[in-house]
């Protein structure tokens, strides 16, 4: 018996007036109540731990994505700002070469 069984145990006992064996019957049913009730709660708080952590999950995805979006527009607009640069400094190298 753990102290606080024990300490039940006494209550029940003497407060109540109930013999030992129904003081004894009594705390244990009470401490296996408290510790399914508790396991209960551990299990209802784990639970919404995960359906909070999938919907973190799915935002932090979402966001992502659309971060890899921008990423794949922004190589294309850089892709083709390299190839009109070269061309231009590729036409004005020509210009300056056939201006001689």
């Amino acid at each position: 018996m753990s102290t606080t069984e024990i300490k039940l145990y006494d209550i029940f006992r003497k407060d109540l007036k109930l013999s030992d064996e129904k003081a004894k019957i009594f705390a244990e049913i009470v401490q296996e109540t408290v510790i399914n009730e508790v396991r209960h709660q551990q299990t209802e708080f784990k639970s919404q731990n995960k359906e909070d952590l999938l919907k973190l999950e799915m935002q932090l995805a979402s966001k992502i994505e659309q971060l890899n979006v921008k990423t794949e527009t922004t190589k294309v607009d850089l892709i083709k700002w390299f190839v009109g640069l070269f061309f231009a400094l590729a036409l004005m190298i020509i210009g300056l070469y056939i201006k001689k």
